[in-house]
């Protein structure tokens, strides 16, 4: 395992496959807003946290409240009705299963609202891997960094002895304040951010969770 002793690993696009379904449900609330079509290269390139400024530039201007609230209704309305095609991702559970064999441990920290978080973690089946999972309860909702701070206190853990696995800048930027290592996985074409995104960042970007448990040493 090298010095890395716990893995935090992201939920939304890193461990659940739904970074297309993130994306199309945009496009589609952005439509049903009457706003203009964006494409998919349009996403990745303006995508950020938090999200109120992820659609202001998606639209290039700014957004009143009641925009902001309205557009929020419509990305959960598509979001659901995309959600149901989605699964983990391709190598997910291999990848839980090979750190947990080296005796690491491992835990779940997501944006994603706690109280819907932990059914869908056990309804995939690998609640069982995590030390601990928690989701976002409503407070500090605009980036993971405090987020984070709290879930690896919570966990006793040193930020050495920590890799964070995630798919977003937040995740990036999230573990740079906290001092923790970070390996972003990208989903190829259905990434929510371009590559060039984390090439600013000086962080490690890898095509599969499998790849990401090599990074903390995982053994073959």
């Amino acid at each position: 395992m090298g010095d890395t002793a716990h893995i935090v690993w992201d939920w939304n696009g890193t461990i659940l496959g739904d970074s297309g379904a993130l994306i199309a449900a945009t496009m589609d609330a952005l439509r049903a807003c009457g706003f203009p079509s964006i494409t998919r290269a349009d996403y990745q390139r303006h995508h950020c946290q938090p999200i109120p400024l992820f659609y202001e530039r998606l639209v290039s201007r700014t957004l009143d409240a009641e925009e902001q609230l309205r557009l929020d209704e419509c990305f959960r309305e598509a979001y659901a009705r995309h959600r149901s095609a989605v699964s983990l991702t391709a190598d997910a559970s291999a990848a839980l299963r090979r750190w947990a064999d080296t005796g690491g441990t491992q835990s779940l920290l997501s944006m994603y609202p706690h109280p819907e978080l932990l059914p869908l973690v056990s309804a995939a089946g690998i609640a069982s891997y995590f030390a601990r999972i928690d989701g976002s309860t409503g407070t500090d909702l605009a980036h993971k960094a405090p987020h984070l701070a709290r879930h690896l206190r919570c966990l006793g853990l040193e930020p050495w002895q920590v890799l964070l696995v995630g798919d977003s800048v937040d995740d990036a930027r999230a573990a740079q304040e906290c001092g923790v290592r970070c390996v972003i996985y990208h989903a190829g074409e259905d990434a929510l951010h371009a590559r060039e995104h984390f090439a600013q960042l000086g962080v490690p970007v890898v095509s599969s969770l499998q790849a990401a448990v090599d990074a903390a040493g995982g053994a073959p």
